[in-house]
C-alpha cells in the first residue's frame, strides 16, 4: 500500500520542487507561518492557501521569461493587488496570506535575503544551503558526478533545506499536512476570481495577450497548484520516512532534468534510483543543520511579518 501511495503522489507531486529561487520556504512552512498569523476559526485555511498561494505561477518552466514576469508580480511588484481588490470579507483572508508571503517585506524576505536570526544579510535558507554544499558535492561526486558548477549545486542545496524544514515543521506541527491539504480542498471559487481581478487586466497589457488568454493564464495555473497542494499535504500526513522519501524521490527526478539544462549527465549506469538515496542524505543532512534554530528564524520571521503587515495597514 505505501508503494502505491508513493506512486500516485509522485506524479503529480513532479512540479512543485524545484523552482528554489522563487521558492524561499517550502509550502508547509509558509502554512506553518501564516497559521500563527491573523485569524483563527473559518478564515484560518483560507488564510494558510492565500499564504502559499504567489507561488501559483512558479513553475512554467516552458516560458522562463513569462515565468521571471508572473513570480515579480506576485512577489514585488503587483502584490498588493490582491489585497487592495479584495472587497467583501470571504476574500479578505485569502488577500491577507497572500500579502504575507512577499519578497520585500513577507516571508520569503527572511529566507531570500535577511535572516532575522541566522543568515543576516543572507536570508536563512540560502546561508543553510551554503553550509550544505560541501556535503552535497561529496554526494554527488561518489555518483561519479564532479566539477558540479557552485551555481548549480547551490540551487539544489536550497531545495533540500526547504524539503528537510518542510519535514521538520511536520514534526512540530504533526498536522501542517491536513491543514495545507484542506486548505486547498476547501479553497472557494471566490479566490480565483479575486486573482482575476487583481491581475487579468495588468497580465493582458505587459504579456502582450488577451483578456481571455490572460484568464485561461490565471485560472490553469491556480487550478494545477491547487491540486498540487492537496497532494503534497497528502504526502505529509504520511509517516517521516515515507514523506521524505516522497520528497526525495521526486527531488532526484528534477535533479536530473536541472541538471541537463546546464549539460550534465549521469555517468553510464547511474539513474535516478541511484541518485535518490543520495538526496536523501542530503536532506537528512539539511534537517540536521536547520533542527537548532529553524524555529526561532520562524518565530521571528512570524513576529517580522505581523509587523509588517499592521505598519502596512493590513488587517480585517
Amino acid at each position: 500500500m505505501k508503494r502505491t501511495l508513493v506512486t500516485i503522489i509522485v506524479i503529480p507531486f513532479a512540479v512543485l520542487l524545484f523552482a528554489s529561487s522563487a521558492l524561499p520556504w517550502g509550502s508547509a512552512t509558509h502554512a506553518y507561518i501564516d497559521d500563527h498569523l491573523g485569524l483563527r476559526g473559518p478564515g484560518n485555511l483560507r488564510e494558510l492557501y492565500g499564504g502559499m498561494a504567489p507561488d501559483i505561477f512558479n513553475y512554467l518552466f516552458s516560458n522562463p521569461t513569462q515565468q521571471a514576469y508572473l513570480y515579480s508580480q506576485t512577489h514585488a511588484v503587483s502584490f498588493l493587488k490582491v489585497w487592495n481588490d479584495a472587497q467583501c470579507l470571504p476574500e479578505k483572508p485569502y488577500a491577507y496570506g497572500f500579502a504575507s508571503h512577499n519578497d520585500l517585506w513577507g516571508a520569503d524576505f527572511t529566507a531570500h535575503h535577511n535572516g532575522q536570526f541566522f543568515g543576516q544579510g543572507r536570508g536563512y535558507v540560502i546561508a543553510k544551503a551554503e553550509m550544505l554544499q560541501g556535503t552535497l558535492n561529496r554526494l554527488l561526486r561518489s555518483l561519479g558526478l564532479r566539477n558540479v558548477p557552485g551555481e548549480v549545486t547551490l540551487v539544489i542545496a536550497e531545495n533540500l533545506v526547504e524539503n528537510g524544514i518542510d519535514i521538520l515543521v511536520k514534526r512540530r506541527d504533526p498536522l501542517i499536512g491536513i491543514k495545507v491539504s484542506s486548505s486547498a480542498l476547501l479553497r472557494g471559487p471566490d479566490f480565483p476570481l479575486l486573482l482575476l481581478k487583481a491581475f487579468a487586466g495588468g497580465f493582458a497589457a505587459d504579456l502582450h495577450i488577451s483578456n481571455a488568454q490572460a484568464a485561461r493564464l490565471i485560472t490553469s495555473n491556480e487550478m494545477e497548484f491547487r491540486k498540487t497542494m492537496i497532494l503534497y499535504g497528502q504526502a505529509l500526513t504520511q509517516d517521516e520516512a515515507t514523506a521524505l522519501q516522497l520528497v526525495s524521490q521526486q527531488l532526484a527526478e528534477l535533479a536530473v532534468d536541472f541538471l541537463g539544462t546546464y549539460g550534465i549527465t549521469l555517468p553510464p549506469g547511474v539513474g535516478v534510483a541511484d541518485l535518490t538515496p543520495k538526496i536523501q542524505l542530503g536532506t537528512q543532512q539539511a534537517m540536521l543543520i536547520c533542527a537548532g534554530d529553524y524555529l526561532t528564524e520562524i518565530g521571528m520571521t512570524i513576529q517580522f511579518v505581523n509587523g509588517q503587515l499592521v505598519s502596512h495597514g493590513i488587517s480585517y
